[in-house]
């Protein structure tokens, strides 16, 4: 086995082997031992949890200008250009304080967790009594071993919690990565085949868990993450500039304003209204013809 040789896995195993042993104690039911044990580790690593919540926050946040870094340097290809990119995304990171790797930390505690509860169920635990579990007949064997009903509906629920559970992370947003996510369960779904049934409860549980965590997270601790920049301040002199510009001037023009006009100019000096130089010049001309008229008489 991969992890014999680490040496706290021995402890990782009976850890998990006397949770286990204790709850069945106090329930009489491995199920819902399995169920409280996913409830333990979850708590445990809730820490690891916010981190995550925080890293996926503030990569969100830099991502666009990963982007430009990524488009300054697109079709060079020379080492040398390669090592210069990861040098600046390196400090880019470091400027804006972010791992890229935070948000895999709880995958990566989970993965051992996974591997010694098959172990646990299938070579430490002897079990007594009743092993079944809301309608499965054995939660000790592996997946496919099950009834083909029980097997699908087991299948059915680890797929629609997995996609629950990572769909549902708002940060989230490009859709590549949507795409990815969604496909991760269904391309688990050989591997899991061969688990015991028991830890397909503790991963059903674990995933129904996390659906709920993010939710709640999210309305106690969303005004404490990073969030993007709205699109219209970018600082280029966009719409909304002009907008604010026009809301300050309600829309109406400066005195002065469009006419050349300097504000300390005196009202005599205003240019006459249209239409006044014909008025006078009619009038002017209607008086001189009356008195050639009379000149005539």
């Amino acid at each position: 086995m991969i992890f014999a040789n680490i040496v706290i896995w021995d402890q990782i195993l009976s850890a998990l082997e006397w949770l286990l042993n204790h709850y069945h104690d106090a329930l009489g039911n491995w199920g819902w031992s399995i169920v409280l044990l996913t409830f333990t580790i979850r708590l445990a690593m809730l820490p690891l949890t916010i981190r995550q919540f925080r890293s996926m926050a503030a990569m969100q946040v830099v991502q666009p200008k990963v982007k430009q870094l990524q488009n300054r340097y697109k079709g060079k290809t020379s080492r040398e250009d390669k090592q210069k990119m990861q040098q600046e995304l390196m400090q880019l990171y470091k400027e804006h304080n972010v791992n890229p790797f935070g948000s895999c930390l709880p995958l990566l505690v989970q993965a051992p967790v996974f591997i010694a509860l098959n172990a646990v169920l299938r070579y430490h635990i002897h079990p007594t009594g009743s092993v079944s579990f809301l309608g499965i007949q054995n939660i000790f064997v592996k997946l496919n071993e099950l009834p083909t009903a029980q097997e699908y509906i087991l299948i059915a629920l680890y797929v629609g919690s997995m996609l629950g559970s990572t769909l549902l992370f708002s940060f989230v947003t490009d859709k590549q990565q949507k795409y990815m996510l969604a496909a991760m369960p269904i391309i688990f779904v050989p591997f899991v085949l061969n688990f015991s049934t028991g830890v397909m409860i503790y991963w059903i549980t674990s995933n129904f868990w996390t659906i709920g965590q993010q939710g709640m997270i999210k309305r106690t601790m969303g005004h404490r993450f990073p969030q993007p920049a709205p699109k219209g301040s970018s600082g280029k002199g966009g719409s909304s500039g002009k907008g604010a510009a026009a809301s300050k001037g309600g829309g109406k023009p400066k005195p002065g304003a469009g006419n050349g006009k300097q504000p300390d100019e005196p009202a005599s000096a205003a240019p006459p209204r249209r239409g006044s130089g014909r008025r006078s010049q009619q009038q002017s001309g209607g008086r001189s013809g009356q008195r050639r008229g009379g000149r005539k008489r």
